[in-house]
């Protein structure tokens, strides 16, 4: 059996060798491996304190859980040993010692520069007090375990920085992901909203601008006349320009807000020739929350905009109105009908309607117009 300085002094020559890094850096598991085979103990337990939190490394795996360890003297609880020299003691709520596991629990202070930052505990194989030699190489050994406890407590308050720090790393890049995600969507939706809102009126000003340009040509504006399609052509300008500014900033359209869908919808369909709004009575006379009515209103302009781009010159009927299912709209054309095959537009309306619950449905004949109907169940 090794005493003393011999067993020191392959403690810390297998101190030494165990990894600094990685998932095993700071684990004192073989040092108590190497005493235990060492002495012919029943069990070791080397301890140290990080942050105040004791962390055992235990050799065997599976030994010194909390049992009926009866040795008298003080408690090993992180406080000061008692018992001195001796370092007989018992363990408390974390006795491994004793009845059938083993003999006496022993124990000893590690300390380094002066602090106590850990203990040795040990378990005898039979039911007798540890032998002197025996006693006095675990104190030896207690006594130069300082620095490696010291390191090894160093490596667990590492790796918990570092998990910490991967933590935090992981946050902020999530944080990121989901910022680019919602400034992804906003442009999605402003991109939306300026397509169903502000195209209408774009293509009503198109419309006018080359109704002017026609009858200029044909020498059909006289003076008077062309001042008064100058101003008109102003006027819609000067709209169009209000409500780019208002969709850009994400404001919903002022009258759509004060006064409900059947007003917001008459007001904007005005810049639409050859469209007629009906509304129900009991659409009129009441409101919806402003994200249906927002939704309704913007996938009628666009419903109306794209018959005015496809149909051109043909008469629009937009219909609110309610049924069982909910708040429904209609808008149909007498227009030659469209290819729905791949109609790419009408995947905005349906995005906007599904976001409330809504559906879309279109029907389209050749030389028969098309027809767009929506219900947002409420």
């Amino acid at each position: 059996m090794l005493i003393g300085s011999e067993l020191v002094a392959q403690v810390l020559r297998r101190a030494v060798d165990l990894p600094l890094t990685g998932p095993r850096g700071g684990d004192l598991t073989p040092l108590a491996e190497l005493i235990g085979r060492r002495l012919d103990l029943a069990a070791v337990r080397l301890r140290m304190f990080v942050e105040g939190r004791p962390v055992d490394h235990t050799w065997p795996a599976g030994r010194g859980t909390p049992g009926g360890g009866t040795a008298a003297g003080a408690v090993f609880d992180g406080a000061a040993f008692d018992g001195g020299a001796s370092g007989d003691v018992a363990f408390g709520d974390v006795a491994f010692g004793g009845g059938s596991d083993g003999g006496p629990a022993a124990a000893w202070a590690v300390v380094y520069r002066g602090e106590e930052i850990g203990g040795l505990l040990v378990s005898t194989r039979a039911e007798h007090p540890l032998p002197a030699r025996t006693h006095r190489a675990l104190g030896d050994v207690a006594g130069a375990l300082g620095a490696v406890l010291a390191a090894a407590a160093a490596q667990v308050r590492r790796r918990a920085a570092a998990d910490v720090c991967w933590q935090a790393t992981a946050r902020i890049a999530d944080a990121r992901t989901r910022a680019a995600a919602d400034m992804e969507s906003e442009r999605h939706a402003l991109e939306r909203d300026l397509h169903d809102g502000a195209q209408l009126h774009l293509v009503s000003l198109q419309m006018a601008a080359a109704v002017v340009e026609h009858r200029l040509a044909a020498g059909e504006l006289p003076g008077p006349d062309l001042h008064e399609a100058l101003a008109d052509l102003g006027a819609r300008l000067e709209r169009g320009h209000t409500l780019l500014v208002e969709t850009a900033a994400g404001i919903t359209p002022p009258l759509l807000r004060t006064a409900g869908l059947e007003p917001a919808l008459a007001a904007a369909l005005r810049e639409a020739p050859g469209t007629a709004l009906e509304a129900g009575r009991d659409v009129r006379s009441r409101r919806y929350p402003p994200p249906v009515e927002s939704a309704v209103y913007f996938a009628c302009l666009e419903a109306v905009s794209n018959a005015q781009k496809h149909a051109s010159g043909a008469s629009v009927r937009v219909r609110l109105h309610s049924t069982y299912q909910g708040l429904a709209f209609t808008v149909e054309d007498d227009g030659p009908g469209m290819e729905l095959s791949g109609a790419v537009w009408l995947r905005g309306p349906r995005d906007r309607l599904a976001s409330v619950g809504g559906t879309l449905s279109v029907t389209s004949t050749p030389d028969a117009g098309t027809r767009i109907c929506g219900v947002v169940p409420f």
